[in-house]
C-alpha cells in the first residue's frame, strides 16, 4: 500500500496537483479556421521510459493564436493517458527542449512543476518504478491489455515533496545509478528503487537522509 513507510522530518506526501500545473495537448483533426501555423509535436510514440524518442516526428496545423497553449517548456514532465497496462506509467520524462518550438497533442500530458517545491527529474524518477506504475495502473481504466487514464487521476497521483537540496541529492545519486546500469543493460535503467525507501535504503548511505531533520 502507497503512504505506509514513515518519511523523514522536512518531507511532504502530496497530490501531484497541488505543486504543479497540468497542460492539455493539441487534438488532431480540429477545424482551424484564420492564420495558421505548421509545427512539430509530440505523439505517445515519442515519450518513452526516461526519455523521449524523436526519430519520428509528425508536424501539425493549428491557429497561430493557440501555439502557446500547447506549447512544450523546457523541464515539463510527460506522462501519457494510455497505452499497453504493463507500459502506461513508464512514462514520466522530462522534456529538454530538444525540438523548439514543439507542441504535444491532447493524449500526452505535460505536468509543469512548481520550481519552489519540486524538481522537473525528481518528479519523473517518482513515475518510473513500483511507486508510480502501482497507482497508475490501480487508478487507470481498463480494458483488454489497454489502459488509460485522465487528468483528474494524475493529478490525484501521491508525490514525496522533500527539501530542494535533498530532492537535488536524490536526483544525482539516482542519475549515476542509471547512467552506471545503462552502460551494461539498457532495458533495467528505469528500476528505480521505491520512492518510499530512498531516505532508508542507499540513498541514506549517500548522506541524503542524515540531513533530513534540519
Amino acid at each position: 500500500m502507497m503512504g505506509t513507510i514513515p518519511l523523514p522530518t522536512g518531507w511532504k506526501r502530496t497530490m501531484l496537483g497541488q505543486v504543479t500545473d497540468m497542460q492539455m495537448g493539441v487534438t488532431k483533426g480540429k477545424v482551424t479556421q484564420g492564420s495558421t501555423v505548421k509545427l512539430p509535436y509530440l505523439r505517445v510514440a515519442n515519450v518513452q521510459d526516461g526519455y523521449v524518442d524523436l526519430s519520428v516526428v509528425k508536424k501539425i496545423t493549428l491557429k497561430c493564436s493557440e501555439v502557446n497553449r500547447y506549447r512544450l517548456r523546457l523541464g515539463d514532465v510527460l506522462f501519457t493517458e494510455g497505452g499497453d497496462f504493463d507500459k502506461l506509467v513508464c512514462r514520466g520524462t522530462v522534456w529538454n527542449g530538444e525540438i523548439e518550438p514543439c507542441l504535444h497533442q491532447n493524449h500526452v500530458f505535460a505536468v509543469r512543476p512548481d520550481y519552489d517545491y519540486l524538481l522537473p527529474e525528481f518528479l519523473a524518477f517518482q513515475a518510473a518504478p513500483e511507486y508510480g506504475r502501482r497507482y497508475l495502473q490501480l487508478s487507470s481504466k481498463q480494458s483488454t491489455n489497454l489502459a488509460s487514464i485522465n487528468s483528474t487521476q494524475l493529478k490525484q497521483f501521491p508525490v514525496l515533496v522533500p527539501p530542494l537540496p535533498e530532492q537535488r541529492k536524490i536526483t544525482e545519486i539516482l542519475r549515476t545509478r542509471d547512467q552506471a546500469i545503462e552502460m551494461t543493460d539498457r532495458g533495467t535503467a528505469g528500476r528505480c528503487p521505491h520512492p518510499e525507501t530512498w531516505p532508508h535504503a542507499e540513498i541514506a548511505h549517500g548522506g541524503v537522509a542524515g540531513n533530513s531533520g534540519g
